[in-house]
């Protein structure tokens, strides 16, 4: 008599109805933290009454002169008095949004976040602010004309870059030093689905197009729509407000913070002229490579001191930079114990914070007074730094069914003692 066969019940086939869909939830899976934005913390206030008209400071760095010696019942000094140098500064308004529909402000009116892994809310502005603390730290090192790259040809939809930050050589496959490869290309200051703007290199508007691809080794961007006319030398700025396709006013042209590379390099820095005013220079702008020693060091801390009157307390190194450091500094080291060799090691100075970051250009090193009364560079602020974007601080969108909101950032740069700064460049990095 032949025996009745049967299959057993599969639970992911045959009555797979009956289980839920089960998610973990969210985990950070990237780093999102950028110390730039950490270290605007501990750079002095730049306090001032915010005025729509004109913001000025006046700068005291012109020595006085004619001191006479002379004879008695002689005649006194030629009457002198060195007048001090106007400033103007200028701030910018970083501003991101995002929308959520009212359905979703509804639903988590009435029943809180039970149908959600996160607070939809909590997560757009999370990501949000993000997105506001990356724009800071890529701007920290740049300058305030906007400029990201130059152009150095173009193939249909496909741009080729070169010179991050509209710097010679910086971002290219391999770092300043000629050796080791980039940390950074020239690329990686650029997203997918973010509009770029090409300028001639004189400023003329040419056209605005969304990034749909990036090669930061090889230097490409592709976009969506050809740009007609681009040329070598061309500049890429970035355009992503609304006004995004006919004119310059699309752009972020001269929209940029006064960044380190800007304060410390470029001639004119809020309307004065460093060739005007020999005092408003860097202290020391190095470009001679090499590895970045001991002496160096002391050299860049001592030109600081000689030309602003205060001590450096501040000094940033590119990554690679940082572990060529260490390397020279852990060679030196002898150890009583064959058995308790350190692998890791720290460097330390007296008196001055050593920083890192994976946005520090390739092959710099950076010196700066951020503390005291005469600090290089101060921090303009409006408001407190942005933080969570709460139901109700949005607004109806006309004819849709949803709310915009808005996270606003005016904040500057403010470079008032050039003298309290200066780098090292195309140093050696392991």
């Amino acid at each position: 008599m032949a025996t009745s066969t049967y299959s057993v019940t599969k639970s992911d086939t045959d009555v797979k109805e009956i289980w839920r869909k089960v998610q973990y939830g969210i985990v950070v899976a990237a780093n999102f933290g950028y110390e730039e934005w950490e270290w605007l913390d501990r750079l002095e206030k730049f306090d001032v009454d915010w005025s729509a008209r004109e913001i000025t400071v006046e700068l005291d760095m012109n020595e006085d002169r004619n001191v006479a010696s002379i004879p008695e019942g002689g005649y006194e000094a030629i009457p002198s008095t060195q007048t001090m140098v106007t400033a103007t500064v200028t701030w910018i308004l970083l501003n991101k949004r995002f929308t959520q529909s009212k359905t979703a402000e509804y639903i988590t009116q009435q029943q809180g976040n039970a149908g959600q892994l996160e607070s939809q809310l909590r997560v757009q502005s999370r990501k949000g602010v993000e997105a506001i603390r990356r724009k800071w730290a890529d701007m920290f090192y740049g300058f305030s004309s906007g400029t990201q790259a130059v152009v150095t040809s173009a193939s249909n939809e496909v741009i080729s870059i070169e010179d991050m930050y509209s710097v010679d050589g910086l971002g290219a496959a391999t770092s300043p030093d000629g050796v080791t490869s980039s940390n950074r290309g020239v690329g990686d200051l650029f997203r997918t689905g973010e509009r770029i703007a090409v300028m001639t290199s004189s400023a003329t508007f040419r056209a605005i197009s969304t990034v749909s691809a990036i090669s930061s080794t090889a230097g490409t961007l592709t976009v969506v729509t050809t740009i007609a006319s681009v040329t070598t030398g061309d500049l890429i700025k970035f355009g992503n407000n609304l006004e995004n396709t006919t004119t310059a006013a699309g752009t972020e042209h001269n929209l940029n913070t006064v960044g380190l590379l800007d304060g410390i390099t470029t001639t004119s820095v809020h309307s004065v002229s460093g060739t005007t005013y020999p005092g408003w220079t860097n202290a020391i702008n190095n470009s001679a490579g090499g590895r970045f020693t001991t002496v160096k060091f002391q050299r860049l801390r001592d030109a600081i001191y000689n030309g602003s009157g205060a001590e450096m307390d501040l000094a940033i190194f590119a990554d690679g930079v940082w572990r060529d450091v260490l390397s020279q500094q852990t060679a030196a080291l002898r150890f009583s114990d064959a058995f308790q060799l350190e692998l890791f090691a720290d460097l330390k100075a007296k008196g001055v914070r050593l920083e890192r970051s994976r946005r520090v250009p390739d092959g710099y090193v950076f010196g700066l007074v951020t503390k005291g009364k005469k600090p290089a560079v101060r921090k303009m602020l409006l408001l407190p730094k942005p933080e969570q974007v709460r139901q109700g601080q949005g607004y109806k969108l006309q004819d849709l069914s949803g709310n915009m909101f808005s996270i606003d950032f005016p904040c500057q740069m403010v470079w008032t003692n050039r003298k309290g700064a200066g780098m090292y460049s195309a140093l050696t990095q392991s």
